[in-house]
């Protein structure tokens, strides 16, 4: 034990509680992001034509993402891709002045990896429309690929003429 008032044992164990790591991993780690979040950064780079993505929020989990053309404080407008969980969570986002000073420039649908087209209908409602999937968006595993190669070639087998010599044994 030591000769320490208990008062002054508290107040080191309290400041060095504040100085470890608030969660289990340090804040400067980052946070490992899924193909199709990655493709849905690159969709948002080719949609900005070069210019540089200021910020990337709530991503991770997000089944929409928007790309928002933002006016800061200084007046300088900057990129942001912002994701969102829900399908209402994006409208909402979108509707015209939802927000002061901000452009929306696209939506993605980060787990399909399919660009969302923006539209507002007669009535006045927020209209999304699904585009083609991104070629890339979702990698098929390398055991899915061989199940399908296998598929194909196993009906082609099947349609193909008995006599075909096209190639591969003769007997």
């Amino acid at each position: 034990m030591s000769n320490e008032p208990e008062y002054l044992q508290r107040l080191r164990k309290s400041q060095e509680d504040r100085q470890k790591p608030a969660g289990p991993r340090p804040a400067s780690a980052p946070v490992a992001q899924t193909v199709q979040e990655q493709e849905a950064i690159r969709w948002a780079k080719e949609l900005a034509k070069g210019t540089e993505l200021r910020s990337v929020r709530s991503l991770t989990g997000a089944r929409f993402a928007a790309l928002m053309r933002i006016q800061g404080a200084s007046g300088v407008k900057f990129l942001s891709l912002e994701g969102f969980a829900t399908r209402e969570a994006l409208v909402d986002r979108v509707k015209p002045g939802a927000s002061v000073g901000e452009e929306v420039l696209g939506a993605y649908e980060v787990k399909g990896g399919r660009p969302v087209t923006v539209a507002t209908d007669e009535a006045g409602q927020i209209v999304l429309k699904i585009g083609a999937p991104r070629p890339g968006a979702n990698p098929v595993s390398p055991e899915k690929m061989i199940r399908r190669a296998e598929a194909a070639a196993a009906e082609r087998a099947k349609t193909r003429p008995k006599n075909d010599d096209r190639g591969g044994r003769r007997g």
